[in-house]
């Protein structure tokens, strides 16, 4: 895992160092990730056209990783650039999952539109507000705020709802659907964990 890791920061160097030569700062590149998931999402929503939102929505994640490399690579990196790009993240995974509440998707229980919701309110918005806000009422320390943990966080909710699509797409669209439950189930541990963990600290 460290060679992995080792290994895709020097692929982010590289692909830093080459894209520094643009005239476009790391903002400018954050924002053309946000602007590609606008298109993505039209394509999705409007046209029903899966193969090109999901292909513009891979470009907006390509650029969400050359942001953070250009900024090192210019010694641009700051703590406003770290807040923008997270800002965006939120924005991207929101449109991505809004989008396919006017796609043509299977019932499973419920509509999917209420289990794209529950994604991006349990998933998308509370975990990252509950950490927030025990810092900003002064609940937790910053430090422990930040420590904060839980069964599915980002890259783990976005890991299982491209499996439930790649799935979908390659079998039948009911998997994407599993995929939202999943990821709406376990989003609800996280929030709990992390509520639990923050109520045990406040009572110490």
């Amino acid at each position: 895992m460290l060679k992995q890791n080792s290994a895709l920061k020097e692929l982010q160097k590289s692909i830093g160092g080459l894209l520094a030569v643009i005239p476009l700062s790391p903002g400018h590149w954050t924002l053309l990730s946000v602007l590609l998931a606008l298109a993505g999402g039209t394509a999705i929503a409007f046209y029903n056209s899966l193969g090109a939102g999901l292909g513009l929505f891979a470009v907006a994640a390509a650029f969400d990783l050359i942001d953070g490399a250009v900024a090192r690579a210019k010694n641009q990196a700051s703590e406003w650039g770290g807040f923008l790009d997270g800002v965006a993240d939120r924005f991207v995974e929101g449109i991505f999952l809004i989008s396919f509440m006017f796609y043509p998707l299977p019932v499973v229980l419920i509509g999917p539109e209420i289990w794209i919701a529950l994604v991006v309110f349990l998933g998308t918005c509370m975990p990252s507000f509950i950490r927030a806000y025990s810092d900003h009422k002064g609940v937790l320390s910053r430090e422990k705020a930040l420590a904060l943990g839980g069964i599915c966080e980002r890259s783990e909710r976005l890991l299982i709802i491209i499996a439930g699509l790649a799935a979908g797409m390659l079998f039948n669209m009911d998997y994407f659907i599993y995929g939202l439950i999943a990821a709406s189930v376990l989003s609800l541990t996280t929030v709990l964990q992390r509520f639990l963990e923050i109520r045990k600290d406040a009572l110490q």
